[in-house]
């Protein structure tokens, strides 16, 4: 698997876990409805959103050297 595939497991499984556990706390149980937003934003973040941003940071500080 390549390195964006797994940042995107990762951090679909990390913010949907992280939603769980804040809802378990904060309402005694889980809100489902959350525990899926918040699993399926850190896959658009892992899968979209970091990936573009990190190619146009490499374009930017290519630019500065040459």
């Amino acid at each position: 698997m390549t390195k964006r595939v797994k940042n995107t497991i990762l951090g679909t499984l990390i913010f949907g876990v992280i939603g769980f556990v804040v809802t378990y706390i904060l309402d005694g149980a889980p809100v489902w409805n959350l525990v899926i937003g918040q699993a399926l934003g850190g896959f658009l973040l892992y899968a979209f959103i970091l990936p573009t941003m990190e190619t146009r940071n490499k374009r930017k500080k290519g630019d500065i050297y040459e």
